[in-house]
């Protein structure tokens, strides 16, 4: 019997009294749920894993990171996914950017193989060049000449680092 009563005294009280959540008024603090998906979508956006800065590829397909040492005048691309946050092998030797200012140069990134996740130069998700031209640089605009990523080509995109081209 003392039982029987706990349980009804527990089930009333988790019943509550009052609406149901799916019967609740937004408060006016309340965004409306259009305004909230418009919020959610301009404040939506990517980190570098690797400190550098994103160039998207389609909407949200893919992203490829491009990390500058500008002491050395080394550029590193990593390939990654719509999210930026998994590395996607490219199949491809090397990735070409053609940079147009501070000096038209084209800097040649080749394939980086690693023995820990068995990518080779051929089948990658990292890609390093050098050049003169980039050292001692901070800012650079340049094209990524051509990347083919999870079976999708993409050809002459446009980026300014360390802005990248996503629309802000």
């Amino acid at each position: 019997m003392k039982n029987s009563l706990v349980i009804l005294v527990l089930a009333l009280f988790l019943s509550g009294c009052g609406s149901s959540p799916s019967e609740s008024k937004p408060s006016a603090a309340s965004p409306s749920p259009t305004v909230a998906a418009a919020t959610s979508e301009a404040e939506h956006a990517h980190s570098a894993p690797h400190g550098g800065m994103l160039v998207e590829f389609g909407e949200e397909f893919a992203h490829l990171e491009i990390v500058l040492d500008a002491a050395a005048g080394r550029l590193t691309a990593y390939a990654l996914d719509g999210e930026a946050e998994a590395s996607v092998r490219v199949k491809q030797p090397a990735i070409e950017i053609a940079v147009k200012k501070p000096a038209a140069t084209v800097v040649k990134l080749g394939g980086v193989a690693n023995g820990l996740t068995g990518e080779t130069a051929g089948d990658t998700s990292e890609f390093t060049g050098q050049s003169d031209a980039l050292k001692g640089q901070a800012e650079f605009e340049g094209v990524i000449k051509t990347i083919s990523i999870k079976g999708r080509s993409f050809t002459n995109v446009a980026f300014q680092f360390p802005k990248g081209n996503e629309a802000k």
